[in-house]
C-alpha cells in the first residue's frame, strides 16, 4: 500500500526556509521521532534534472495528524511546485530512517548539540516530548550566525515554559546584538558544564554541518562522554 499525503499549509520562515505541511488523513504509516523520509511528488507543476523526489527530516511529532518538513528557498523545481502546487496535492511517503532516532528510555537525558536547519529532526523530537508530556530530561542547545537564523525559536521558548522537563539554550556569533538576551559563541565545555551535571550520563543527537559535527563530537568524547551515547548526523 502507497503512502499517499497531501498538501496541507506551506509558508516561508526564518532565513529564508520552506515549512511545508502534509496530511497524513487515509494513510497508514509510522515512524520514529528523529526520523528522516522519502518524499516525492506526485502532481508536480515544474521539473528539472533533479526530480521531484527530497529526502527530508521529519520535523513534527509521529503522533500529529500531519508531517512537517522544511527545506532551504533555493531555485529548484522541487522548492518551485511546494510554493506554487494547489492544497491538497497529493504526495507518496516512504523509506524511513535515520541516525538519530530518540532513545525510548525516558530516565536517561537528552542532549541535542545543533547548528543551523540541522533544527529539523530536533523539532520532532522535541514536539513529540512536550506534546505527549514524557518525563525525559532534554537540553537542546541551538548555534547560528544570528538571531534572525534561529528557526522555531518561539516555538522552543514556549515550549521550555510548558515543559519543565526541557531546556532551551540558544546561543549565536553576533556579539553586536545588544537584544540578546542568551548565549553568544560556539558550543563548547562552559556552556555543557553550566547546564549538565553529569555529562557523562545523557544520549547526545549532534546534527548540523559537517565541521560543527566533527567538532561537537571530539569535544565530547575529550570530556569523557562515551562514544555509544552519542548519535549523529551531518548536513553538507
Amino acid at each position: 500500500m502507497r503512502n499517499i499525503v497531501t498538501l496541507k499549509e506551506r509558508k516561508i520562515i526564518q532565513n529564508n526556509n520552506i515549512a511545508m505541511w502534509f496530511d497524513r488523513a487515509g494513510s497508514d504509516f509510522s515512524f520514529e521521532p528523529g526520523q528522516y523520509a522519502k518524499i516525492t511528488l506526485l502532481e508536480p507543476i515544474y521539473n528539472d534534472k533533479d526530480g521531484n523526489t527530497r529526502l527530508f527530516s521529519i520535523a513534527s511529532s509521529p503522533q500529529k495528524d500531519h508531517v512537517m518538513f522544511t527545506t532551504r528557498a533555493i531555485d529548484s523545481a522541487f522548492n518551485k511546485n511546494i510554493l506554487e502546487m494547489p492544497i491538497g496535492a497529493k504526495a507518496e511517503i516512504k523509506d524511513f530512517g535515520g541516525n538519530t532516532v530518540l532513545h525510548k528510555d525516558v530516565s536517561i537525558p537528552a542532549v541535542f548539540l545543533i547548528g543551523g536547519i540541522g533544527i529539523t529532526p530536533v523539532r520532532c523530537m522535541v514536539d513529540y516530548i512536550v506534546t505527549e508530556k514524557l518525563l525525559y530530561k532534554a537540553y537542546l542547545f541551538y548555534s547560528n550566525p544570528n538571531a534572525e537564523s534561529m528557526a522555531f525559536f518561539d516555538e522552543f521558548t514556549t515550549w521550555e515554559k510548558e515543559h519543565e522537563g526541557f531546556k532551551f539554550i540558544p546561543t549565536i556569533d553576533d556579539r553586536t546584538n545588544k537584544e540578546w538576551k542568551y548565549d553568544f559563541g560556539y558550543i563548547n565545555k562552559e556552556m555543557l558544564l553550566k547546564y549538565i551535571t553529569d555529562v557523562k550520563e545523557p544520549i547526545y543527537y549532534i546534527v548540523g554541518p559537517t565541521s560543527m559535527v566533527e567538532s561537537m563530537e571530539k569535544l565530547l568524547l575529550e570530556i569523557g562522554v562515551n562514544s555509544n551515547n552519542i548519535k549523529l548526523e551531518k548536513f553538507g
